[in-house]
């Protein structure tokens, strides 16, 4: 079973790889695509999301190897610049660990370095989400405090009461464990680190804390946004990304993070 890929933009231009959050699917970068139709864009629906609702979640390890495959059989010359948020930054951490040879230049959000607190928590608050999460109520309600157009809104809910309730569980199991590889220590891969500064403190550490691990690394804070900035402040998201595929200057709107390297 293969995974659900929009293409679009330059046949032939170097091509990004997009890789979402949880609970939603390619839809949530269709401001990037549009900004970016320069570039080959392929826009992935990840395993037990969207279009790929059919292709079962197993790990992040493996949603890495599915990434690695499908840059080989799609992207230009079989290389691809990554842009991850939230589950898809997580995936695209692991993609660097196993697979840094295929990858040009990285940029995400949304991501802990270390295991989350309050870890024994998890069974009752994947139980309650289990169950808020098949009402149409709640998850409109989410859809919302994300700040999203209603059009998004409309994508978020259907695409959060289709997804596998089992798929949900196994990917936060994973995530509140997650900590940076040590094999990161060793990749030279250009990646930008970056997170809304409205984002949950863990996070806006981790834009800190992983760039003293991995040596060309920088980390960056977009001020007054949240998770899913890259809505809420499109603009600056899409020069971002840019600037950084390109070798730039960053924007200047953006907030360096302590302890990075000054290479771009």
């Amino acid at each position: 079973m293969s995974l659900y890929v929009d293409e679009a933009g330059a046949s032939g231009a170097s091509s990004i790889v997009f890789l979402h959050g949880v609970g939603t699917s390619g839809w949530m970068w269709g401001k990037q695509i549009a900004s970016l139709a320069d570039f080959h864009c392929l826009n992935v629906d990840l395993p037990g999301h969207g279009k790929s609702n059919h292709v079962p979640w197993v790990s992040l390890t493996d949603s890495a190897d599915q990434i690695e495959a499908l840059i080989q059989a799609r992207a230009t010359n079989g290389r691809a610049h990554v842009v991850g948020l939230s589950l898809g930054a997580y995936i695209a951490l692991v993609l660097l660990e196993r697979h840094a040879d295929m990858v040009d230049r990285v940029v995400i959000s949304g991501v802990t370095a270390a295991p989350m607190p309050n870890r024994a928590l998890l069974p009752a608050q994947l139980w309650l989400m289990s169950a808020l999460m098949k009402s149409r109520w709640f998850v409109n309600t989410q859809a919302k405090s994300l700040h999203l157009p209603p059009d998004m809104q409309s994508a978020f809910t259907e695409n959060l009461l289709a997804m596998s309730m089992q798929a949900y569980r196994r990917i936060w199991e994973e995530a509140v464990d997650f900590h940076v590889p040590a094999a990161l220590r060793r990749v030279n891969t250009p990646t930008l680190i970056t997170a809304g500064s409205r984002e949950s403190k863990i996070i806006t550490q981790a834009v800190e804390a992983i760039p003293k691990i991995m040596p060309n690394a920088q980390g960056r804070l977009a001020p007054g946004v949240g998770h899913g900035w890259n809505v809420e402040a499109p603009h600056l998201f899409n020069m971002m990304v840019r600037a950084w595929i390109d070798g730039a200057p960053l924007p200047d709107e953006l907030q360096a993070a302590h302890g990075g390297s000054t290479m771009s």
